[in-house]
């Protein structure tokens, strides 16, 4: 895939080198030639000086033959601006902006953008954090979040396909001695196994109970 990234901060350079790494074509803008310094060893694409916003410097980190397209950098404004010129100017099959005004984000999504609200996600982990010590949250979006769960006397024993739950929760993985395991339907887990899916937002409740998972200062 050839993805263009705009932002070299923390999360810009990671990802950057993150994707170098699988051997994908990246190319990643930002107006702070300083910036590249944070770019890793693995990384092995190439740098754009500019900002985001300049149809001339996408041109140049070659937009228009992008695969994905991603806005990264520490202003909420630029990141909309670049992720709007990526989709409607340059037709980018994926763009996803970074905003870090939770209120703001409902607005962008009726604007047809996907976004990524640091913000969100962190009150949503220290919320799922206290109210249940066995139901780790490890990515969320509006609709969607994948959970950790650590598998306790009442789902051990069972299979895979027996955990799960039609339209509300769907297991992706199961991780046993810190080594993830492929997912097949009649894998018996065990207890102290951590089993990681995706699930419905608002059917989290709903998981708890099945699988006996108290809150927090519950028996």
């Amino acid at each position: 895939m050839h993805i263009v990234i705009v932002g070299c901060g923390r999360v810009g350079a990671r990802l950057a080198t993150m994707m170098s790494e699988e051997g994908h074509d990246v190319v990643v803008i930002d107006r702070d030639i300083s910036a590249f310094e944070r770019l890793g060893s693995g990384f092995n694409g190439s740098i754009v000086v500019g900002t985001g916003i300049d149809e001339d410097i996408l041109r140049k980190a070659g937009i228009e033959k992008a695969d994905a397209f991603a806005a990264v950098t520490s202003d909420d404004n630029t990141n909309i601006m670049a992720a709007q010129l990526a989709k409607e100017i340059f037709g980018v099959p994926r763009v996803i902006a970074r905003i870090y005004d939770p209120e703001r984000e409902y607005a962008y999504h009726q604007l047809g953008l996907d976004t990524v609200c640091p913000t969100s996600f962190a009150a949503r982990y220290i919320k799922n954090h206290i109210l249940c010590a066995d139901c780790r949250q490890a990515l969320c979006s509006n609709e969607i979040e994948f959970i950790e769960i650590t598998v306790n006397k009442y789902m051990a024993g069972k299979r895979v396909a027996e955990l799960e739950i039609p339209h509300v929760f769907t297991v992706s993985a199961v991780i046993r001695d810190d080594k993830a395991m492929v997912v097949q339907r009649d894998l018996v887990v065990q207890e102290g196994d951590r089993v990681v899916g995706a699930a419905r937002v608002e059917e989290i409740d709903k998981i708890r109970s099945k699988f006996h998972l108290p809150r927090l200062g519950e028996e």
